[in-house]
């Protein structure tokens, strides 16, 4: 097997780094020849799947956090060679992780699932705004969530505690706002707190954000969070870790191959962590866009 590696060193606030030689070691043991291609800044990684010619490679293989395969994503999208995608998980939250492998923390797991060939069909998400258009792969969002994105950026050092806290943070100065919906053919006048669109169940390392969310059903979870006091939101918070603050009465759960959003609010979009986009903003599925290579036992 011929890969592509585009390989984020500075993930895991430099961790990937450190980790290369084991991954170079991992990967010559189950004879996957590599070759690595070094991102070496933001969005880096989207110029250099764009600039490759993949019908040399019989796999592509991501290895970063979220926010690589973000970008990596962004630029493969556009090829016309769909080549199977690989996953090594070297980032912060490694959110996307946890829908292809039953053991989301063993590297050598994931080098495994590329050298078993074993993959399957996977959705991507597509996002339009007034002026752009990308895609994600675990979800994207807006409100009190981008909110609590943009200050996890500052405190990514921390890890996953990093999107705790601004959880915290971002409780204290908590507000709502009026946020206009179409769904399914309906339309729904909202005060709204936050809305997640997932397509798969983790987003910010280990949180599950759609717990009915599947990589390859073709449907977008929509999750919208009403009004809700802040001592509610902090009470209902480590439910989002098992998925139960969907059963609050305060947040109702969609699915739906489509939905559009618009408000007369300055709302930013942070789609798979990223900073990009605001509203008015159309998403939707792209069934099994691409092959990603997953765990035989999922």
């Amino acid at each position: 097997m011929k890969a592509l590696c585009i390989y984020n060193p500075n993930a895991g606030s430099g961790k990937a780094g450190k980790q290369l030689p084991l991954i170079k070691k991992l990967l010559q043991k189950y004879q996957i020849d590599t070759e690595f291609r070094f991102t070496q800044y933001a969005h880096h990684g989207t110029k250099l799947v764009q600039e490759a010619d993949l019908s040399a490679y019989d796999t592509l293989i991501i290895a970063g956090g979220d926010g690589s395969f973000f970008d990596v994503l962004n630029g493969y999208m556009h090829k016309q060679d769909k080549i199977p995608i690989g996953i090594i998980p070297v980032g912060t939250g490694n959110s996307l992780s946890k829908d292809i492998s039953k053991s989301p923390d063993n590297l050598e797991n994931f080098v495994k699932i590329i050298a078993e060939n074993h993959y399957k069909y996977f959705d991507v998400g597509k996002v339009r705004t007034n002026n752009k258009t990308f895609y994600f792969g675990n979800m994207t969002g807006f409100g009190f969530t981008t909110d609590v994105t943009l200050t996890g950026i500052k405190f990514k050092f921390l890890g996953d505690f990093a999107y705790t806290l601004g959880v915290i943070l971002n409780t204290i100065k908590l507000k709502t706002y009026p946020l206009q919906m179409l769904i399914n053919g309906q339309t729904y006048d909202l005060q709204n707190t936050f809305v997640t669109v997932s397509n798969s169940k983790y987003a910010g390392g280990k949180m599950m954000l759609a717990p009915k969310a599947e990589i390859d059903d073709g449907l977008l979870d929509i999750v919208v969070v009403n009004k809700v006091s802040r001592f509610q939101l902090l009470k209902t918070f480590p439910k989002i870790f098992d998925g139960s603050y969907v059963q609050s009465e305060f947040v109702n759960y969609y699915q739906a191959p489509e939905v559009a959003f618009t408000t007369n609010h300055q709302k930013i979009v942070s789609p798979d962590g990223e900073i990009m986009g605001a509203l008015p903003v159309k998403i939707s599925i792209l069934a099994k866009a691409v092959k990603i290579f997953v765990d035989k036992s999922m």
